[in-house]
């Protein structure tokens, strides 16, 4: 692996091109790009949008110059993570992402989540997410045991978030973004980067707001999609494949883990909640995952699942 490029961000660099995609989150999006104005180092904003209905276009021109439409049903992550990387200033060596329904919590965002890139082989950073307060307590409690104070983000296969991150240019000049998966881009991004030696790092201290009250079918559908996108990404041993190892034994951890949760937190109603919403995901995440493991064998012409 080569890292091209010693660059790190400063508060003389010119400004950092900031990334903001957007559809139909007129009631959040205009506090994140107030505070994005706050920040204390220079930056640029471009908002990608995928044709929103709701008044987010009205308000748009009031904070930024670069406005990019994404035409409905045309979205593709990948798609959309290259051409932000084209359109942005080509000079600028990071480029900084963020989702519009992530409220940077104060005027350091950015810079803390630059300070991310401590040395040359880092590829990209992502900040740390907070639940809203209005967040349901088993939301809220996923948001912190994925981010917090990243201590539990080692006993995973891998995490990042592209919510809000940056990613070295050059780095992605090497490697571009997948455009043929629609969930977890960001994942396989990084996963891939780490496989040619390249680095990625947490900042807890470059904080957003950010979360999300899914209904049961919303959520079961965001495990189908991130499940068959693990089967996309990574490789899976035989063990690592089986309804125990993949589905069953996550799945009592978490309930377990909830219940606890809920006994300190004294809120009964989460610990009734647990194993409905963890069934959801867990049958959720095994529908994907097993979708992606027929498609990914029936590519290679591989037939044993």
């Amino acid at each position: 692996m080569q890292a091209n490029g010693r660059e790190k961000p400063t508060k003389t660099m010119k400004p950092v091109p900031i990334v903001v995609r957007s559809h139909n989150d007129r009631v959040l999006i205009e506090h994140t790009l107030q505070m994005i104005h706050a920040q204390t180092i220079p930056f640029t904003i471009h908002v990608f949008d995928n044709d929103s209905t709701d008044g987010t276009l009205d308000l748009l021109p009031r904070y930024s110059e670069h406005i990019h439409r994404v035409p409905a049903g045309t979205y593709v992550p990948g798609k959309v993570l290259n051409a932000a990387m084209e359109a942005v200033d080509p000079a600028a060596p990071f480029v900084v992402f963020l989702n519009s329904d992530c409220t940077p919590v104060d005027e350091t965002w950015l810079e803390n989540l630059l300070k991310g890139f401590s040395d040359d082989t880092v590829a990209a950073v992502f900040g740390r997410q907070m639940p809203r307060p209005d967040c349901f307590p088993l939301f809220a409690k996923d948001t912190e045991d994925t981010f917090g104070d990243g201590s539990r983000q080692k006993y995973w296969k891998h995490c990042f978030s592209m919510a809000s991150s940056a990613i070295r240019r050059s780095c992605w000049k090497q490697m571009a973004f997948r455009t043929d998966i629609q969930y977890s881009e960001d994942i396989d991004w990084t996963w891939r980067a780490r496989q040619q030696g390249w680095t990625i790092q947490y900042v807890k201290e470059s904080r957003v707001y950010h979360s999300h009250n899914y209904t049961y079918a919303q959520f079961k559908r965001r495990q189908m999609g991130e499940g068959k996108a693990d089967a996309q990404i990574f490789t899976w041993s035989r063990w690592e494949r089986t309804f125990l190892r993949y589905s069953l034994l996550p799945y009592l951890r978490q309930v377990k883990s909830d219940v606890m949760f809920a006994i300190r937190g004294k809120s009964p109603r989460a610990a009734f909640q647990s194993p409905v919403l963890r069934f959801a995901q867990l049958t959720g995440r095994r529908k994907g995952f097993l979708q992606g493991l027929l498609e990914m064998q029936a590519k290679d012409g591989n037939h044993d699942l």
